[in-house]
């Protein structure tokens, strides 16, 4: 055995310059290996597999079709971070290989040579491609194939003009100063001298000692032949070093290049074309990352490090400069008045204002009043009142947007218009309340007779489509760098970023019928031809709900007052369009407020709005997933008309999941897991949380409300153990999970109840 590790072969395995490279990454370049683990997590479904980010890369859309071309762009995206890793590890670890200066073209014998990972990663990848395509796609054999030659196309298109460039303008220590390996020491050093160098000094200071040198005894020379690494002993260390330095500044002008063409494309991120699949604009951010690092290495050398802090440290900083990184604006508010006051004082006055409190709750009454008689028709012939149904929808990104449009769908298409002509409100958050909108778009649209049929199933491709490549393209090549593309409404400009794409992305696929203002909607809200919807994203900065419709909704902004209880009050709710009366609320984009209501972390930013202090805006989910706070609100503030002129209240709740409960087992839990452990609970049992504080809501509302309410739940089948994505993208699998969701046993059950409780009437 000790014989076997003496052996010249073992020597040759064990320090094989694949091998050596590795341990050099291992050792030397953990920040490196960093991006590798996140995409081998990705690609293997183990980070963030729960919104959707692994489909990114296995299920890539471009143009709407995921084919050939979407895995072209992701695979060109992926040889892009596969040549900027080899470029930062050359930049970074080249020195310590000398004999590679020795080599013809010693940059692509280095990539060669770095290869483990690279092709280790698209071995994994290819395999999950084919794994996925049959196991959730259902694909034939075939499209599998072009997908995944797609993929490897790619890649190999962009490390060919990649090598390409380096092949033209690199040089090696022949092209350099005319001396080939097999050239004497002698001749070696005559032809140094000649180029009259400084032997050795500027080498030891880049490099240190010599003992830092890897020692390599094989090497892959070409794809058919592994060579013996020669000595270099003979060669003078300021020779190599003329090689490695040149090679490294072609390497840094090709990264400022690549950066810049990436930066120049993100003033053409709106053109269908760009939309590049989100998978790519991940590989892209990495690259970029990769790519200025390594860039500023060539340039500072020792000082890279240091420097690369302190740009971070002068980012962080400027970051709270307006000029440098601007705030997220509300599209079509005007930022240009006075900030309004934001104080205790100002919202005690706006939500105890009962002389405003009466005309609004008098307002809504005359809207109540023509919803009655609007649906007497069927009440003269039955003899019975119209029940009333209010809409409660979850939050959950797309998933939640496809369902509540499904469902919507089916309920008015039963009932032959009955349902929707009997919804009065629209309440919830996130991804339901856009599905909800785009429905109740098309509704008024047929009213109007402008399209023939709001019940077409082919609708439901819009609601489907992707609204995450325009939103993470923005993310790479514009929203880390400064933003100087802006958009100009009436008189107000705002600066364009992912926020502004998720809303371009949701117009261009709902053909722009939802790009209003809110004041759009005051009207026909008025004359009850379509049902009133409140949107209510949380105030980041104290947990208020804002309150945003183009009715005036003060008495939703406070508890009612008793005479039996002494306390002190909060505001529980702020009326947006009266705290920013002065800033032209009524202009507010509609699809801004859908997005104020969405704003899922990370993803889409929160908005920032004019006030005095500045509050943001976040997702309505954080406050209450369902809505249903708003609509017992609603409910107790008009309860004696309602009971006077109904015949009960339906309360339709869509959840983009079941509303049981799975309890997960205790135990012993790793190290790092006991540290997670009270996030993730509380995170994790956020809804569950909301579901117990809603069905004591429930309960209480019979005691305050002698009529009789129903509640009728919609559940989308999703399950943690075959869970659609919470993400802005879904796969074709999983929207056809959605669809189906529609036939599961409850739910016909529930639209069967809803049909009998309207034919009742």
């Amino acid at each position: 055995m000790k014989a076997f590790f003496n052996s010249q072969s073992y020597r040759r395995v064990a320090y094989f310059f694949p091998i050596q490279l590795l341990l050099v990454h291992l050792k030397k370049n953990q920040g490196l290996l960093i991006f590798w683990l996140v995409l081998f997590g990705f690609i293997s479904r183990t980070i963030l597999a729960r919104y959707g980010v692994p489909f990114l890369f296995l299920n890539p859309e471009y143009l709407e079709q995921s084919g050939f071309l979407a895995y072209f762009f992701v695979g060109f995206s992926c040889g892009g971070f596969i040549m900027a890793f080899n470029i930062s590890s050359y930049i970074i670890n080249s020195f310590r290989f000398p004999f590679l200066a020795t080599l013809t073209n010693p940059f692509l014998k280095y990539c060669l040579n770095n290869c483990i990972l690279p092709l280790a990663f698209l071995a994994i990848y290819t395999v999950q491609i084919y794994s996925f395509q049959h196991n959730d796609q259902i694909t034939g054999g075939l499209e599998t194939l072009a997908d995944m030659a797609g993929f490897h196309f790619g890649v190999f298109s962009f490390v060919f003009l990649s090598l390409s460039y380096f092949f033209r303008t690199n040089s090696d220590i022949y092209h350099m100063f005319g001396i080939r390996p097999s050239d004497s020491e002698d001749r070696t050093r005559g032809r140094v001298n000649r180029v009259a160098m400084k032997r050795n000094m500027e080498w030891k200071r880049l490099t240190g000692r010599e003992s830092r040198d890897w020692h390599v005894e094989t090497y892959i020379s070409n794809f058919r032949r592994i060579k013996v690494a020669r000595d270099v002993g003979h060669y003078d260390k300021e020779v190599l070093h003329r090689v490695f330095r040149q090679n490294h500044r072609n390497a840094a002008w090709f990264e400022w290049c690549v950066v810049g063409t990436l930066l120049v494309l993100g003033f053409f991120r709106e053109v269908p074309f760009f939309a590049l699949p989100a998978g790519s604009s991940i590989f892209l951010m990495f690259t970029m990352y990769l790519m200025l690092f390594s860039a500023l290495h060539a340039w500072l050398r020792g000082w890279s490090t240091t420097v690369t802090l302190l740009i971070l440290f002068a980012i962080n900083l400027l970051f709270q400069n307006p000029f440098i990184y601007p705030d997220t604006r509300a599209l079509g508010l005007d930022y240009r008045p006075k900030p309004a006051a934001y104080t205790d004082s100002v919202l005690h006055q706006l939500s105890h204002a009962d002389s405003i409190q009466h005309r609004d709750f008098d307002h809504t009454i005359n809207i109540l009043d023509r919803w009655r008689l609007k649906n007497s028709p069927s009440t003269d012939k039955s003899g019975h009142k119209p029940k009333l149904i209010l809409i409660n929808t979850s939050g959950g990104g797309l998933r939640s947007t496809l369902w509540t449009f499904c469902v919507l769908q089916r309920a008015d298409s039963i009932t032959n218009g009955a349902f929707w002509s009997h919804t009065q409100l629209i309440t919830g958050a996130s991804g339901g309340m856009i599905g909800a909108a785009f429905f109740r778009e098309l509704a008024w649209l047929e009213q109007q007779k402008r399209i023939p049929n709001c019940h077409d199933q082919t609708l439901r491709r819009n609601m489907s489509r992707d609204l995450l490549n325009q939103v993470a393209f923005s993310m790479a090549v514009n929203d880390l760098f400064l933003r100087t593309q802006r958009v100009v409404i009436g008189e107000n400009r705002y600066k364009k970023d992912r926020g502004y794409a998720f809303e371009n992305a949701l117009n261009n696929n709902t053909a722009h019928v939802m790009d209003k203002a809110i004041r759009d909607y005051a009207q026909p809200e008025a004359d009850s031809r379509m049902p009133m919807m409140i949107l209510s994203p949380t105030v980041a900065n104290d947990g208020r709900r804002m309150y945003i419709s183009p009715q005036p909704v003060s008495y939703l902004t406070r508890y009612s007052d008793s005479d039996s209880i002494t306390r002190v009050p909060l505001e529980d709710g702020i009326e947006f369009s009266r705290l920013f009366a002065n800033h032209n609320p009524g202009n507010l984009r509609f699809t801004t407020a859908l997005r104020m209501s969405a704003s899922f972390p990370f993803v889409t930013p929160f908005i920032s709005l004019p006030s005095e202090p500045m509050i943001e805006l976040m997702d309505a989910g954080a406050r209450d997933n369902f809505g249903l706070e708003t609509t017992l609100k609603f409910l107790y503030t008009f309860r004696n008309w309602i009971s006077s002129n109904t015949s009960g209240v339906v309360i339709l709740q869509l959840r983009d999941r079941y509303k049981r409960i799975h309890t997960d087992a205790g135990g012993s839990k790793t190290l790092f897991e006991t540290f997670s452990t009270p996030i993730d609970a509380l995170y994790g049992n956020l809804f569950h949380i909301q579901d117990f504080n809603n069905d004591g809501l429930y309960q209480y509302a019979s005691r305050w409300y002698d009529g009789k309410i129903e509640v009728l739940e919609f559940q989308l089948n999703n399950t943690l153990r075959d869970n659609i994505s919470l993400s802005w993208h879904l796969t074709n699998r999983e929207k056809q999970k959605v669809y189906e969701s529609l036939d599961v046993t409850e739910n016909k059950a529930s639209f069967k109840r809803l049909r009998e409780l309207l034919d009742q009437h």
